[in-house]
């Protein structure tokens, strides 16, 4: 799961143009996201703007349900608990269905042991990686995390977008991410994450 081994070109699925689009609209600092499945019921833009939330938990809860939110919280649970705190098995029980999780970064075998053992290994590999939210987008049963990961202290770091589909039981069945290097220089001077 390194930088270079984890951007891999994927096909243009209607969930990955979801997570390109919400890495355009982070860069572009507007992150409502827009319907792209039957999943998420059509909605004018003032309702989604009302239901998107833009910062890390626990702010922004203004305009989510429930179920909004507790998807939310466990979509950054598990990232922390999986690649900061270090304890993938403890973070993937509780919040992966065990029996339909889809993955689609190339580098994982679908299945929650699939992630367990390939988070394992990773941070056998970098046993001071961390990862930091720095803000989430909520709509429907979709998550999307804004986050920047560092293998040691000294790494400039790599950019995330991670996205999860949740079942109406609260677990992550499906996940896709994006990967960008933070860059030594910026043209406009503005931050990646």
């Amino acid at each position: 799961m390194t930088t270079a081994s984890r951007s891999i070109a994927r096909p243009r699925t209607a969930l990955s143009t979801l997570a390109a689009t919400a890495v355009g609209a982070v860069a572009a600092g507007a992150l409502a996201l827009p319907t792209v499945t039957a999943a998420a019921p059509a909605a004018d833009a003032a309702t989604l703007a009302s239901r998107t939330a833009t910062s890390p938990v626990p702010a922004g809860n203004k305009g989510l349900t429930q179920h909004e939110k507790a998807n939310r919280r466990a979509a950054v649970r598990l990232l922390v608990g999986a690649f900061t705190e270090h304890d993938p098995d403890t973070y993937a029980r509780r919040y992966i269905d065990a029996n339909t999780y889809i993955q689609h970064n190339p580098l994982f075998d679908n299945g929650r042991d699939a992630f367990i053992a390939g988070v394992t290994a990773y941070l056998e590999q970098f046993p001071d990686y961390t990862l930091r939210v720095r803000r989430t987008v909520t709509q429907g049963n979709y998550v999307v995390v804004h986050a920047l990961a560092k293998v040691n202290a000294s790494d400039r770091g790599t950019v995330e977008i991670d996205v999860f589909r949740f079942n109406k039981a609260g677990k992550i069945v499906e996940h896709w991410d994006a990967l960008q290097p933070v860059a030594e220089t910026s043209v406009n001077g503005n931050p990646q994450v």
